[in-house]
């Protein structure tokens, strides 16, 4: 597998007419293209670079939410890739520009397992594809074999990423230097109507998993920025759908099983050795602020911090305090990631 400097394969399921055109600073380096999961099918990629004169941090591996797609953030990138940092992210299975699965349903999870083992392969491949590409730029003319470049690894997800990048890490496939998670969407409270609806989901998950039963956020409560929704709207790669009845049921099944697992309350766990940033906005109704308060308080991290905002609603990255929110978290990173050697 390779990856590609310039844009390559969409996978089947959204035509090159249906994506979004970027405007990439011509200070950084862009690379995007497909590869291949485990099940065969295409994932979109996406990766930015500071020029090969800049010392790297290290690498920044996001992952976007339900509905969404991975090339919406690119003013984060941008920000990050300012600060010293690379940036690697893809499109999730039947999001964004990424193949679907055999249900061929846009913003669905048929299994949620399957997305960290996506991530995982994603991982791997941007090792030893997009992280060669990127060195290579820096010394094209060597006269010998290169030494393993290995810059520390960051996971960051949003919402739904987040859910997905804690279970990434719990599998230990690979060895995270930092993390932070905004807008976390990683438990719920449990009130009798959730529990009697959790009962109901997952049978019907089973007889009619493309159901479309489990109503969207309000996009209101998502962002105060006006033109945020316009955007949003006008993205042919944005899924504004109600969630399917799989999706609901592998996403609460994803949150009791992170609940359950011990590990996070394990200070000498792989998953407490990840320093760890949780950012959310004090006016966040999408996400269920005391579960993950609550959660937050069980870790075991010897390196945690939770960060609230107030005012601020879930797109903590898109609201008028942005710059507040950046500002707080490049610091964060800083701290914790001195500059290395040029990428």
């Amino acid at each position: 597998m390779s990856a590609s400097a310039s844009t390559s394969s969409f996978g089947s399921s959204v035509s090159h007419a249906a994506t979004r055109t970027l405007h990439i600073p011509p200070t950084l380096r862009h690379f995007e293209g497909t590869f291949k999961n485990a099940r065969g099918l295409s994932l979109f990629y996406f990766a930015l670079f500071p020029l090969p004169n800049v010392a790297l941090r290290g690498v920044v591996l996001f992952l976007h939410g339900t509905g969404d797609h991975c090339r919406r953030f690119l003013f984060l990138y941008e920000r990050l890739c300012e600060e010293g940092f690379g940036v690697v992210t893809y499109d999730l299975v039947n999001h964004g520009a990424s193949d679907c699965d055999s249900h061929q349903t846009r913003a669905h999870v048929r299994n949620f397992r399957c997305l960290v083992d996506d991530t995982n392969a994603f991982i791997t491949f941007a090792k030893n594809a997009i992280y060669t590409q990127a060195q290579s730029q820096r010394q094209p003319h060597w006269t010998s074999e290169p030494k393993t470049w290995d810059p520390p690894l960051i996971i960051t997800g949003i919402s739904f990423g987040t859910l997905l990048g804690m279970h990434t890490v719990l599998s230990g496939q690979h060895k995270f230097h930092a993390a932070f998670w905004s807008g976390p969407l990683v438990a719920v409270s449990w009130t009798p109507t959730l529990t009697m609806q959790a009962a109901v989901i997952h049978p019907l998950s089973l007889l009619l998993p493309r159901w479309r039963i489990v109503a969207a956020v309000d996009y209101e409560l998502l962002c105060r920025d006006p033109g945020f929704m316009a955007d949003f709207e006008t993205d042919p790669l944005a899924a504004r759908s109600d969630l399917t009845a799989r999706s609901g049921q592998q996403i609460l099944s994803a949150m009791i099983r992170l609940k359950r697992n011990k590990s996070v309350e394990e200070a000498d766990s792989v998953f407490c050795q990840v320093p760890m940033l949780f950012i959310a906005g004090s006016e966040d109704k999408i996400a269920d602020q005391d579960a993950m308060k609550h959660f937050f308080a069980r870790l075991a991290n010897r390196d945690k911090e939770l960060q609230i905002f107030d005012g601020v609603f879930h797109c903590v990255y898109e609201d008028p305090e942005r710059d507040d929110v950046l500002a707080h978290l490049t610091h964060w990173l800083r701290t914790r990631c001195p500059k290395g050697e040029n990428s």
